[in-house]
């Protein structure tokens, strides 16, 4: 089992952002099942009512599920291809909403790279360089979209703005599953990864404005992508 770090800031993101991390390092695995609540409440040193706003998210991203009487568990990775057929089913209901979403995307995140690229420290810059490098490993292929959520929020994060991050999990949270799918479209995760290392670069060069444009390219290839895999309906 993983050992919580001593947590600052909003405490629910920091549980998130250890569980994920656990999640990436092996220490936690698909089919674990999480601490009952009580006992997570003394790990991390925080109140019920933080350790459930965070599993909520955890459950809005796809990491865990919460099953009544039994616990909370670990979501088992998946490396079948991509079914675009469910996929598109899955969009058909909501493509409005996905349009609004990417729009809204396009506004947090765009302003959180270029304060990010201002305001990131050496250490956020390094860890967001462990993001990419982990996502770029084939054996971690089955875990990119929690690579891809953590390199989101960690964008965020160090932009220094902590209402951005609570925004920014809101949204990943409503994506939920369509995230996920999108990334198991046959070559789209080698193009997350790569428009990753590009954003990375900016930061590192301390380009805002280049940082901010390779973001926007980077979420309007995503939406691409998702309104790729939905067919076009009958007039």
């Amino acid at each position: 089992m993983f050992v919580p770090l001593k947590l600052y800031g909003n405490l629910s993101e920091k549980v998130v952002s250890q569980i994920i991390q656990a999640l990436n390092t092996g220490n936690l695995k698909p089919g674990d099942r999480l601490p009952p609540e009580r006992e997570m409440c003394e790990m991390f040193s925080v109140s019920r009512t933080v350790i459930r706003d965070a599993l909520k998210t955890l459950a809005g991203l796809g990491v865990v599920t919460v099953r009544h009487g039994t616990g909370t568990f670990i979501n088992e990775a998946t490396d079948e291809p991509g079914d675009i057929s469910r996929l598109a089913s899955l969009l058909q209901i909501s493509r409005g909403t996905m349009e609004e979403l990417f729009q809204v995307r396009g506004i947090l995140e765009s302003k959180a790279v270029f304060w990010c690229a201002q305001n990131a420290t050496d250490e956020d810059i390094a860890e967001l360089e462990d993001i990419v490098r982990s996502a770029e490993h084939p054996e971690n292929e089955g875990k990119l979209a929690l690579f891809d959520a953590e390199f989101h929020l960690k964008i965020c994060e160090a932009a220094g703005n902590r209402v951005l991050v609570r925004l920014m999990i809101n949204v990943l949270d409503l994506l939920g599953e369509v995230r996920e799918k999108v990334l198991m479209i046959p070559g789209r995760q080698r193009l997350s990864v790569r428009d990753h290392q590009e954003i990375l670069a900016a930061i590192r060069e301390r380009n805002p404005d280049l940082a901010c444009q390779r973001m926007l390219n980077h979420l309007k290839d995503s939406e691409d992508a998702v309104s790729a895999a939905q067919p076009e309906r009958g007039g």
